[in-house]
């Protein structure tokens, strides 16, 4: 009796994959360990685990097999994620010409928390250290995770998920080299991130790429007032402004005191610097917030909402971990857990776009089709197998296998 899976390829990721050209990519078994991790990410139960992948996606091979793919196995991950991201600009720059819409880049890092091991332990999870969390506000053990989403209108689609390693790179400059990958928009463009990444030489090198910056900025930094002989400190100077030059102004369903600064500040000629405080908490101690925008033709209200397209990179991060395993792989070595990453990414994509190629998915309606599609297709090769003559013990025992 054959102990081979009752269940046949999936057709729609095999096409999917053949439409970001991996398989040439690819020697003839590999393909199929993506087909298998895509489908098996995609089920409910998924939690990272590599016996996730072989039992969920019913795959004819054992799981040391495809931990090996992901150790081992001799196949370039860059090349794969470049085609990846080829096919992700190509969809969202699409679909700017398409709607005229601009485009979001959006530039951010999460944690993927991990246990601490033990002082005795002989395998430990590679290139883990210890990292701050604003998240949780202290420093907790794991990966730090450097993300980039891209947004046009309702497609939202991630354009890389990279390791930071404090002792190779700075995350600015991390940053700075992912912008550059970036081909010139066909529409108005904006690269976004929190003030961390509000550096100088970050800011340039979006202009330089012909993106403009909005994003968050640190309170210290020094702007030059007119009527100032020296710089003042954002925060220092939004406390001698009067309440009669702020303004108010409504973001989404929230009022914020807003006072406009256009002029030079330190390491750039010319910017737009909001100086903002909630309705209720004008010049009370911590509720201040400074945000930066280098179009300087934009209102007020415009780079505030601009501003708020940088929340769905937070959406995305907490999709990975809760969905996809993002926190919870169990993969240890550097290479294996960069091909997670990548294959994680691939998951995402055909979530969002090719599970219904004539529409823009979220990703979690995306997830929802991917289940129903997957069950379906789970129920017609049991069915097929019935009618051509498979009893019910060996259909149940080549499912169970």
């Amino acid at each position: 009796m054959s102990h081979t899976s009752i269940i046949t390829d999936y057709p729609k990721i095999k096409n999917f994959l053949l439409m970001i050209r991996l398989l040439f990519l690819l020697t003839k078994p590999q393909p199929q360990h993506i087909v298998n991790f895509i489908a098996a990410t995609t089920q409910q139960g998924y939690q990272g685990k590599v016996t996730h992948v072989v039992d969920l996606s019913h795959a004819e091979t054992h799981r040391t097999s495809f931990g090996k793919f992901l150790s081992k196995s001799p196949w370039n991950e860059d090349l794969v994620h470049h085609a990846a991201q080829r096919h992700i600009l190509k969809q969202i720059w699409n679909e700017s010409i398409r709607t005229g819409k601009p485009i979001y880049v959006i530039v951010d890092d999460t944690i993927a928390e991990r246990t601490k091991p033990s002082s005795k332990a002989k395998n430990p999870i590679q290139q883990c250290g210890f990292h701050h969390s604003h998240l949780k506000n202290k420093v907790v053990y794991g990966h730090q995770v450097v993300g980039v989403l891209l947004i046009c209108g309702s497609l939202k689609l991630p354009y890389t998920v990279s390791l930071y390693i404090k002792e190779q790179m700075s995350k600015i400059q991390m940053a700075i080299d992912i912008i550059g990958t970036l081909p010139k928009p066909p529409n108005e463009a904006y690269i976004m991130a929190d003030s961390w990444y509000s550096a100088d030489k970050l800011i340039k090198a979006c202009r330089k790429q012909g993106y403009h910056f909005v994003g968050a900025i640190k309170t210290n930094r020094v702007i030059y007032p007119a009527g100032k002989r020296l710089g003042e400190q954002i925060q220092n100077y939004a406390k001698q402004l009067t309440p009669e030059e702020y303004h108010l102004v409504t973001v989404g369903k929230q009022e914020y005191w807003v006072y406009r600064y256009e002029g030079k500040l330190n390491g750039l000629s010319n910017a737009v610097i909001l100086i903002s405080w909630p309705k209720d908490a004008l010049f009370k101690d911590g509720a201040l917030k400074a945000f930066i925008s280098t179009e300087t033709k934009l209102s007020t209200t415009a780079i505030l909402n601009h501003y708020t397209n940088r929340w769905p990179i937070e959406i995305f991060f907490r999709q990975n971990k809760m969905n996809l395993g993002l926190d919870k792989y169990q993969v240890r070595t550097a290479t294996a857990i960069k091909r997670y990453w990548i294959l994680m990414i691939l998951s995402y994509v055909y979530c969002c776009k090719s599970v219904d190629a004539a529409t823009c998915n979220s990703f979690g309606e995306g997830l929802r089709k991917a289940r129903q599609e997957t069950k379906a297709h789970v129920v017609k090769c049991i069915y097929e197998q019935a009618i051509s003559g498979v009893s019910l013990e060996e259909i149940l025992e080549r499912v169970a296998s």
